[in-house]
C-alpha cells in the first residue's frame, strides 16, 4: 500500500477543509425544503465528529506489516479530514438555521457497529457508511438549490471519492490473504450491511430527501449501485494484489530451491 502517497494528499487535503471559504449569502431555500434539510445535515455532522480512537488503536494492529509501513499516521490524518468535515457541515447547519446534535440513535447504533470484530470489519462499517455518503452528496450537489450547500456537498464528495479509493487499497491487499471461502464470506458480509445500512438511511432521512425530489426507494437503489461498483473494483484489485502475492511466494521458493541445489 502506498502509504507516503495518502500521507501526502490528506496534509494537504486537510488543510483545504480547515480554509475552505464559503458564500456570503443567506439561505433562499423555502421552509418546507430548509428545515428538514437543516436536520438531515445536522445527522451527518454528528456522524463525522468522532474521535476515531478505537479505529486508531485497530490500526496499529497491522502498521508494524512492511506492505503497510505509515499506515498508522495515514489513520491519523484520514480522521484528521473527517473532523474537518464535522466542522464543513456545522457550519452549513448554521447557515441554514438548523440545530446541531448532541446524540442520534442511528448514529449510536452505527458506532458501536463500527467496532464489534476488528480492523477489516471497522473499515467495512466506514466503507458503508462513505458509499452512502457519495449518494447523499451528490444528491444535494444536484438537488439543493442553495449556494453554500452546493459548494460544501461538491468539496464533500470530492474527499469522499479519494476516501473510497484509500479504502480499497488497503482491502485489498488485505482480503487478497483470505482464503476463497473467506473472502466470499467477507464479500456477504459486507453487502448484507450495506443493505440494511442503506435502508435504515434512507428512511430516517426520508423527509429531505422528499423536500428534494427523491424518494427513499430512489435513494436506496442508488446506494446499492454504488456498492455494485466499488465491490467491482474491489474484487479486480484483490486478484492483482493475490497475483502479485502468489508470485512472490513462487519467486522465493524457486530461489530456496536453487540454493538447495549448489
Amino acid at each position: 500500500m502506498n502509504t507516503q502517497a495518502w500521507i501526502h494528499h490528506f496534509e494537504i487535503n486537510t488543510r483545504l477543509n480547515d480554509h475552505l471559504e464559503l458564500p456570503d449569502v443567506p439561505c433562499a431555500l423555502p421552509e418546507s425544503v430548509r428545515g428538514p434539510l437543516a436536520a438531515s445535515i445536522a445527522t451527518f455532522q454528528l456522524g463525522e465528529s468522532g474521535t476515531g480512537s478505537r479505529l486508531r488503536r485497530y490500526a496499529r494492529e497491522v502498521a508494524p506489516l512492511e506492505n503497510f509501513r505509515g499506515y498508522q499516521r495515514a489513520i491519523d490524518l484520514f480522521i484528521a479530514e473527517e473532523q474537518s468535515h464535522s466542522q464543513l457541515l456545522a457550519r452549513v447547519v448554521g447557515h441554514l438555521g438548523g440545530t446541531l446534535l448532541t446524540k442520534q440513535w442511528t448514529n449510536s447504533v452505527f458506532r458501536r457497529l463500527r467496532f464489534l470484530v476488528n480492523l477489516e470489519f471497522a473499515v467495512q462499517v466506514l466503507l458503508t457508511a462513505e458509499l452512502i455518503a457519495e449518494v447523499y452528496y451528490g444528491t444535494l450537489y444536484l438537488r439543493a438549490d442553495d449556494p453554500v450547500v452546493h459548494r460544501m456537498s461538491q468539496k464533500i464528495l470530492r474527499d469522499e471519492m479519494k476516501h473510497l479509493a484509500f479504502q480499497r487499497e488497503f482491502l485489498s491487499e488485505r482480503v487478497a490473504t483470505f482464503s476463497p471461502i473467506g473472502r466470499w464470506l467477507w464479500r456477504c458480509q459486507f453487502q448484507a450491511i450495506h443493505a440494511v445500512t442503506a435502508t435504515v438511511v434512507a428512511w430516517d432521512h426520508r423527509l429531505a430527501l422528499r423536500a428534494l425530489g427523491v424518494s427513499p426507494a430512489d435513494f436506496r437503489r442508488r446506494c446499492l449501485h454504488a456498492w455494485e461498483r466499488f465491490q467491482s473494483r474491489l474484487e479486480q484489485s484483490v486478484e492483482t494484489c493475490a497475483s502479485g502475492q502468489t508470485a512472490i511466494v513462487s519467486g522465493v521458493a524457486g530461489a530456496g530451491l536453487q540454493r538447495m541445489d549448489r
